[in-house]
């Protein structure tokens, strides 16, 4: 800043105005769409990968599923009253006929 002297003899003092620089301001513009552009591309390659990783894990579930059905018929046919039968004769064990249940004389089973 200069000090101008007026015509009055009083030091009158300069005030600088800022302007606007439009250099600046074009570098600012420049690098906020560099910015948002690189940011795009990180998340489109991103997104990208995770609908790869989305698409695995659904084949996945299919393919779990499927393995879930199988045991599933595997357990009903391991349950089934045919297969019981088959081996309680392969084991010797004798077929249930009557039971006879104990009967036990007052109400108390057990004494403190």
């Amino acid at each position: 800043m200069t000090s101008n002297t007026n015509v009055y003899g009083s030091a009158v003092v300069a005030t600088q105005v800022k302007s606007f620089n439009l250099k600046y301001f074009n570098l600012g513009v420049f690098a906020l769409i560099l910015s948002l552009g690189i940011f795009y591309l990180i998340n489109i390659s991103n997104l990208t990968v995770l609908g790869f990783v989305l698409r695995d894990l659904k084949s996945e579930v299919s393919v779990v599923a499927s393995e879930k059905l199988a045991k599933e018929e595997e357990v009903n046919r391991v349950r089934s009253y045919q297969a019981l039968s088959d081996r309680t004769k392969n084991l010797n064990m004798v077929a249930i006929g009557e039971v006879e249940y104990l009967r036990v004389a007052g109400d108390a089973v057990a004494r403190k």
